[in-house]
């Protein structure tokens, strides 16, 4: 993650990918999609969302 990158929660992580929070959850919990620790919460780096478009 650089510094300019925003960590997203799974909510809006979920919004970009055009899933559900529940789905977004269940692919941090499966590592399918690549998350941050922030203050002991999970999230997602901006720059995993396109990683996992272009895997998918």
């Amino acid at each position: 993650m650089t510094n300019t990158e925003h960590a997203l929660r799974a909510p809006e992580a979920a919004r970009r990918l055009g899933l559900t929070t529940k789905e977004v959850l269940r692919l941090m919990y499966d590592h399918e999609l690549r998350t941050i620790v922030v203050n002991g919460i999970a999230h997602v780096p901006e720059s995993a969302i396109d990683e996992y478009r272009s895997r998918t």
